[in-house]
């Protein structure tokens, strides 16, 4: 031990008082190394603190010995004490950030701990705006293919945090929102990952300026909250944002209801977060969250006092009641919910229209409102926001002028009436999210307020109750493939149904297959064969059959038994692999074997044509699954990128047709296979 060393464990930080910085400054890099560091920091920032010059050296070499630190905790709680230093972060922030990213990819596979410990390090001086964040934003979003779940499970934080620090650079947020999408396959990540894919919908929605880009990211964000909350329990903070996210939807619908439920849950689930974290050690650096937390819950109550208020026929206490209205007008564009948004026209896009519409109707209200202003002009202290009030009054009333204009104008011939989109995803977000606006619209044509609500209602139900068996990874690749789908004017009413059902099936087909857990069943050969395994030299290569046997068995034993055939036969001149037929809509599913390229590219060049022909004289949706028995001698590739959705349109056609394309890897080494090539 060090004689610096001996001084520090036997009195403290406060040892270093009567020293020079000459003395110490060989013993700093080995004591930053080991287990008093943390102490060691303290002392020399409070040493730099009264002379800076003559300990700038000393702290220097103290960040260089760092680099060697072994210890999670000493080195956490040695950047700790070094981040809350304005010295030293003023000094040697650029120094601190290198030596932290310094060969960190050995460090992960040495010692994926401290690597990590290393990573937050280096986002916090990002974060803090102490350093240029470009290095650190490569480094998160360039991860090793292969890294140990003590380094993981820590990245969806980080990447958290910096989508929060850069909201508003979409440049920086797309590839951290890809890294997210790539930590859904991690095991160890894949919770974290799909919340704070959440917090990236709940963003969008929040910074949306339009109605319908509003709603469709609210519930989104809900859907992908309660998936969290269903996948793990104690995850209260998920909890609170999707009883937040059914707040901001109840009181667009105006359902008291359950407004009044959304928000005991939002209490409960805050409740709950703030003794589970009670006695733990909170960075500062992640407290934004916490209080962002908090604004939701503020934000929901006054939601909440004035959903009361509007839906009175009368205000008995007008100065009261408008007030409460008024006050949660002007909270739709202040509130900061979220951090790192600090504009919120989303919330302004679904709160001012639900007041300005309640208030329109009731005639009564809006008495009282004009009555307001008037008085509230004549008094040095009005007991409300005149101005808000104000604003209020003449955006209603150019709303009734529109709505008479509207009323009194002939239609012109040919020019059909138009549905209120803005009534249907206000009181109908859920049911907009499932069908697409179109459909919607035309299904709840002449459909009451409250009938739409009712309706609205069985829909959302419907996704509380999936969302609680939903799979982090498969259920957003379902949606984002329907989503797609829903670009096709075809792709309506039975057929999203129905090719929705066989689209799920055929993901979750995909998805079991893309373990290599228990052997494939119903394959005509030998009781351990497995199409999918690595395959010896000179070993038979499967067949399209296996395949195709395989799948077929998956649908004709699930939702969907009876509804397939196998082999059809004088189907476009040929013959078709497997075909599903819902009545007088048909299906095909291609299958193919690749055995030399099958990238996205080349499949499509080979087999995309043949698909798309047998959907020539039905619906122009169909399947081709692709069995891929290329070399795999640095692993396969995720199921999220074996899945894609492609278009053809044959010359002279004027509709594209729709392929679903899926690959299943065959000729695949097995993990351990992969651990002992790379040794």
């Amino acid at each position: 031990m060090t004689d610096l060393a001996e001084q520090l464990a036997a009195g403290g930080p406060t040892e270093l008082a009567g020293l020079d910085a000459e003395s110490v400054l060989a013993d700093v890099s080995e004591v930053a190394a080991g287990p008093l560091a943390p102490v060691l920091a303290q002392a020399l920032i409070e040493a730099a603190s009264r002379d800076v010059t003559g300990w700038r050296a000393a702290l220097a070499n103290f960040i260089d010995g760092l680099t060697a630190q072994q210890s999670l905790l000493a080195l956490a709680s040695s950047v700790d004490k070094l981040l809350s230093s304005p010295v030293a972060v003023e000094a040697h922030a650029a120094r601190l950030h290198d030596v932290l990213l310094r060969d960190l990819v050995t460090m992960i596979e040495s010692n994926p701990s401290v690597a990590a410990g290393r990573l937050e390090g280096a986002v916090r001086l990002a974060v803090a705006d102490a350093v240029p964040p470009f290095t650190v934003l490569g480094q998160l979003t360039t991860l090793p293919q292969h890294t140990t779940e003590e380094f993981v499970e820590s990245l969806p934080r980080l990447v958290g945090a910096a989508m929060d620090r850069w909201a508003s650079e979409p440049t920086i947020i797309a590839p951290l929102r890809s890294t997210l999408d790539r930590l859904r396959h991690a095991a160890a990540a894949t919770v974290d990952a799909a919340f704070e894919l959440a917090c990236d919908h709940l963003r969008s929605a929040l910074t949306a300026t339009t109605m319908p880009a509003v709603m469709d990211s609210l519930t989104s964000a809900r859907s992908r909250f309660a998936t969290v909350d269903a996948a793990e329990e104690a995850r209260h903070d998920a909890k609170a944002h999707a009883a937040a996210c059914d707040a901001i939807l109840a009181f667009a619908a105006q359902d008291q209801a359950r407004l009044g439920d959304a928000a005991d849950r939002l209490t409960t689930a805050l409740d709950q977060r703030s003794a589970w974290l009670s006695g733990l050690h909170q960075p500062s650096w992640l407290r934004p969250r916490r209080a962002a937390e908090f604004a939701w819950r503020r934000l929901v109550l006054l939601l909440q006092a004035a959903s009361i208020r509007i839906s009175e026929t009368i205000w008995m206490d007008v100065w009261e009641a408008l007030g409460a209205v008024l006050e949660v007008y002007t909270q739709a564009r202040t509130s900061q919910p979220l951090p790192g948004v600090r504009a919120t026209p989303g919330l302004a896009v679904v709160v001012e229209p639900t007041i300005e519409n309640a208030i329109l109707r009731q005639q009564s209200l809006l008495a009282a409102l004009r009555r307001s202003v008037t008085e509230s002009s004549k008094m040095d202290t009005p007991p409300l926001d005149a101005s808000t009030a104000e604003l209020l009054l003449t955006r209603i009333e150019a709303a009734a002028g529109n709505h008479q204009t509207s009323r009194e104008r002939a239609p012109e011939d040919g020019d059909p009436h138009q549905p209120d989109t803005g009534r249907l995803h206000r009181l109908a977000p859920a049911l907009v999210r499932a069908l697409g606006e179109r459909q919607a619209a035309n299904l709840t044509a002449g459909i009451s307020d409250d009938d739409l609500n009712i309706l609205d209602g069985v829909v959302h139900s419907g996704d509380l109750a999936r969302s609680s068996t939903a799979h982090p990874v498969l259920d957003p690749l379902l949606e984002s493939l329907l989503g797609q789908l829903g670009e096709s004017p075809q792709f309506t009413s039975q057929v999203r149904a129905t090719f929705g059902l066989l689209l799920e099936q055929t993901l979750r087909f995909l998805f079991s297959r893309a373990d290599l857990t228990t052997k494939t069943w119903g394959l005509h050969r030998r009781k351990d064969y497995d199409y999918r395994r690595l395959l010896g030299k000179g070993e038979r290569r499967p067949l399209e059959e296996d395949l195709q046997q395989d799948y077929y068995q998956w649908l004709a034993t699930g939702q969907l038994g009876g509804l397939v055939t196998v082999e059809a036969t004088d189907i476009a001149m040929g013959r078709a692999d497997v075909i599903t037929t819902f009545g007088s809509i048909r299906y095909a599913t291609e299958i193919k074997r690749e055995l030399t390229d099958a990238s996205r590219t080349r499949l499509a060049a080979k087999y995309l044509h043949q698909a798309a022909e047998y959907s020539n004289t039905n619906v122009p949706f169909g399947q081709l699954l692709v069995l891929d028995l290329t070399p795999h001698p640095q692993g396969t590739p995720r199921i999220d990128e074996s899945v894609w959705l492609t278009r053809h349109r044959p010359p002279g056609a004027t509709n594209d047709r729709a392929v679903i394309v899926g690959v299943v890897r065959g000729n695949r080494p097995t993990p351990h296979d992969l651990s002992k090539r790379a040794r």
